[in-house]
């Protein structure tokens, strides 16, 4: 975060926006693959704190659940990140409320209802699918309106009045 806002008041658009994507390039990979891995030994896992049968079973299917949402709460997690570095506290503050009360929540009680016990494991999920959607919506904003702020001020350095 510090490395991105850093660039942003200095007004390098262009290297925040490679920080941002590097970021987006390294973790997302790398995420993925630990909710593949949490996936396929969620059994193993759980069976590492637990030897009981039925709490064995009962704790992959949550584990499963739960790691599917990994690679989305990297995106989440980021933009919230961009927001605070350029100033949108009010973005990032609408983001959390998004995820716990107006998202999760909801799919808590959808989700139990629909799958009794084990849709809660998956709420998660669904919140950060549609916030991880939400965050690449506003950081192409947020990347939009750099680029129309740097050719603004390009095209009013090339077109101001000789001194």
């Amino acid at each position: 975060m510090p490395l991105i806002s850093y660039n942003y008041a200095s007004g390098n658009h262009r290297r925040m926006k490679e920080t941002v994507f590097f970021t987006i390039k390294t973790l997302l990979p790398f995420l993925v693959m630990v909710s593949l891995g949490y996936y396929a030994g969620a059994g193993m896992l759980t069976r590492a704190f637990m030897d009981n049968e039925a709490i064995v079973a009962y704790g992959t299917r949550f584990l499963r659940g739960f790691c599917l949402g990994l690679p989305f709460l990297c995106m989440d997690f980021l933009a919230v990140g961009v927001f605070q570095a350029v100033g949108m506290g009010k973005a990032a503050l609408s983001f959390a409320i998004l995820r716990k009360i107006l998202l999760e929540i909801p799919a808590l009680y959808l989700l139990n209802r629909l799958f009794p016990l084990y849709g809660l494991s998956y709420a998660q999920l669904v919140a950060e699918l549609v916030l991880s959607i939400a965050s690449v919506i506003m950081l192409a904003r947020i990347f939009g309106r750099m680029q129309r702020e740097d050719r603004a001020s390009c095209e009013g350095v090339r077109g101001g009045s000789p001194s």
